[in-house]
């Protein structure tokens, strides 16, 4: 039977229960959560894409197109190795952002959004929280940006994403907690060096005088 004779009579008739479905509908794309036929985006979601794309944007290309800061690196750590394990984590943190601000971009460009991409905006900002989490303090500065976006995303993505997603998100911010008793806290985090050294970056990063001898490679 070809497909030619399957969009004949008996697919083209009018639709009516229990009969089959026209070739208008076969060609239908399958999972859209809101399509573009005349109703677009809802007004919340696309007010959410819009700050998520002026707030998100910039972090998202500073990450990903930001050059090494050889001042800060030297600080660090004089080994040659770390410094590249540390910018190579910077532009791979800007890959993630880019995927998402690429999402968001396209929703809002051709105006309409599937369920998976809700999924993986939410799941998104669920991972760099459950991130923050677990590098809690190195990482506080980021939740200034990130738990603002992170409840904006739950709140216009809750009732589109189906549950087994929810429960994935709620996971990896909990796992966010796990890791941080489990590895940051024991191996990082605990004892005086840690609290010594984290008060010499931040003197450092906020511009105070580092042609002070202290302030020489570690």
């Amino acid at each position: 039977i070809t497909l030619r004779w399957l969009a004949g009579s008996h697919l083209s008739r009018c639709a009516t229960p229990g009969a089959a479905p026209s070739i208008e509908a076969l060609q239908q794309p399958v999972g859209r959560a809101i399509q573009t036929g005349g109703m677009g985006i809802p007004a919340l979601i696309k007010c959410f894409f819009v700050v998520e794309c002026v707030i998100f944007g910039p972090f998202a290309l500073h990450h990903y197109l930001a050059c090494a800061n050889t001042k800060q690196l030297e600080h660090l750590s004089s080994n040659r190795v770390a410094w590249l394990v540390l910018h190579s984590g910077e532009m791979l943190h800007g890959v993630g952002a880019l995927l998402v601000l690429f999402v968001v971009l396209n929703a809002l460009i051709i105006n309409e959004v599937s369920t998976i991409e809700l999924e993986i905006i939410l799941l998104a900002h669920s991972l760099w929280l459950g991130t923050i989490i677990a590098f809690w303090p190195l990482a506080k500065d980021a939740a200034i940006l990130h738990i603002p976006l992170w409840c904006g995303a739950a709140a216009v993505c809750f009732s589109y994403v189906e549950s087994w997603s929810l429960v994935l998100d709620a996971f990896v911010i909990v796992y966010g907690r796990v890791k941080y008793k489990s590895d940051v806290y024991p191996n990082i985090i605990s004892g005086g060096d840690y609290a010594a050294d984290m008060a010499r970056f931040r003197e450092f990063c906020l511009g105070h005088d580092r042609e002070d001898p202290k302030y020489t490679a570690v």
